[in-house]
């Protein structure tokens, strides 16, 4: 005869829902277990309560968190500060291979399929394209083709493994903090290494010093006192380097200005700008003036057509407030150089002006480089793989000198690279100016970084007419920024919020 079947309690009365059941042992019957006693378990122990097991954290846990993207961010920072340091000069090359190094890492061990970006395609392709240029008759080191394939690789890494993360809109703000406060503090030494000459001066950079006395003196200016001083650096080891961390504090500290609600976070916005503007008049790095001014364009007018005008009309009058104030400190501590330097703009009209000066670097690669090398001049033949891994021994293929972008482009893959890459950052900005346009909604500030972001990029596609962006460190932040973008509203477009 069978045994009675354990009776379990009754589902009677109302908060049955409520209610906790647990088993003893096995075959043993359904208990009720009371609210208090159901704390003491989940909370801190109590008498006659047990601490349950907390849950080991594998390393597969680990890399599938967002908080892998601010680390990333943090330990750029680290390699960044690492290079001021003496001692470490000899390793320097170590140094700069391991953030690009910890990119390629992250791209093979963070696991999940990446999320389809819309710049997906057309980066792939444009990779493609460069890794079949390993097998060009042109490519000389192999050593250095793998280098510069790695490097490019890296760069664009972040639009795959950033997209695997469930990346929610407080990482994607942290992420953003943390370039803002590391690039304002850079600006700020920057600004100091020239009020107070030598004081807040780190060492050079070993190549900077290999290129002579005559190359050194260039990189100088002096001040109305008298002084002769590098560009400054900021918390870099390259004179001029401190308008990089310039650039961000201003682009950043007005999405923050704009964002917050917070009376001091404004206050410290509007100094970030104060500051990030009188360091790029006194670094005197043209180009990325005229990126920054193409950012804050693009941003007004997505601010304009969203409706915005009271946000437009903040970020208008302490920008532009900003611009002429600082630019008279900068004359009154820089003298002549400064405004001479950025008086040049204006010599001419704009165009003039450009072809003067990088314009003959873009003409030279349409008109010359691009029908020598419709398929690519062979990988590791300029750059940074070049100087580091490269054999220029061969005659028959000497190193190549990329100043622009579009130059390295052909370089790479010729016109396959040179049309997939630029139209991978034209849909990128495509989507991200329809998330700018979206409505506002209450929590949500989606269509503000959109905008910030589309500013963004806007001025790095400007910027590849003037500089080799794709092939540094800022090309990997771009991609970065944008990855966490996108990774951020589909992962709150898509989630419940219950679950976020």
């Amino acid at each position: 005869m069978r045994p009675p079947a354990p009776r379990r309690p009754g589902l009677q009365g109302p908060g049955v829902l409520g209610r906790r059941y647990v088993r003893r042992a096995v075959g043993a019957p359904l208990e009720v277990v009371s609210p208090a006693a159901s704390v003491r378990t989940r909370g801190s122990p109590d008498e006659g309560a047990s601490t349950p097991p907390s849950r080991p954290t594998s390393r597969a846990n680990w890399l599938s968190s967002s908080r892998l993207v601010p680390l990333f961010v943090c330990l750029l920072i680290g390699c960044q500060l690492a290079l001021l340091v003496e001692a470490i000069s000899p390793l320097r090359v170590v140094v700069r291979i391991l953030a690009f190094g910890l990119s390629l890492v992250l791209l093979f061990v963070v696991p999940g399929r990446s999320l389809r970006h819309p710049a997906f395609p057309f980066v792939l392709g444009a990779l493609g394209v460069t890794a079949l240029n390993f097998f060009n008759p042109g490519t000389g080191s192999p050593l250095a083709a793998v280098a510069q394939l790695g490097m490019q690789l890296a760069v664009v890494a972040p639009l795959f493994w950033v997209t695997r993360l469930s990346i929610d809109p407080k990482t994607f703000r942290l992420t953003l903090a943390l370039l803002f406060f590391f690039n304002t503090v850079s600006a700020s030494v920057g600004v100091l290494q020239v009020y107070f000459p030598g004081r807040f001066q780190p060492a050079l950079s070993s190549v900077v010093q290999g290129q002579g006395e005559g190359y050194l003196r260039s990189l100088e200016f002096e001040t109305v006192s008298g002084a002769r001083v590098y560009r400054p650096m900021g918390l870099t080891d390259m004179p001029g380097g401190a308008a990089t961390g310039a650039f961000y504090a201003v682009l950043l500290g007005g999405g923050f200005l704009l964002s917050s609600r917070r009376l001091w976070v404004r206050g410290v916005s509007a100094g970030s700008i104060l500051v990030g503007l009188l360091c790029l008049y006194l670094c005197q790095v043209r180009a990325l003036g005229l990126m920054l001014l193409v950012c804050m364009a693009a941003m007004a007018l997505v601010l304009a057509l969203s409706g915005r005008l009271v946000r437009l009309t903040a970020l208008l009058a302490v920008v532009g407030g900003a611009a002429v104030v600082t630019f008279g400190l900068a004359v009154a501590v820089g003298g002549e150089a400064v405004q001479s330097r950025w008086n040049s703009l204006f010599e001419d009209r704009p165009e003039q002006v450009y072809q003067s000066n990088r314009g003959l670097f873009l003409a030279v690669t349409l008109e010359d480089l691009l029908p020598e090398y419709p398929l690519g001049a062979g990988l590791g033949r300029y750059g940074m793989a070049n100087a580091y891994f490269g054999d220029n021994t061969d005659p028959s293929r000497p190193p190549l000198w990329a100043e622009i972008q579009w130059t390295a482009w052909v370089y790479d893959g010729g016109l396959l690279v040179m049309v997939l890459y630029p139209l991978g950052l034209l849909v990128s900005m495509a989507w991200v100016f329809r998330i700018a346009r979206q409505r506002e909604t209450a929590g949500s500030e989606f269509w503000l970084w959109g905008s910030v972001i589309f500013a963004y990029n806007l001025g790095a596609l400007a910027l590849t007419f003037s500089y080799s962006f794709f092939m540094s460190q800022m090309g990997m932040e771009f991609w970065l920024l944008n990855a966490a973008l996108f990774g951020a509203w589909t992962h709150a477009t898509t989630v419940h919020p219950h679950r976020r």
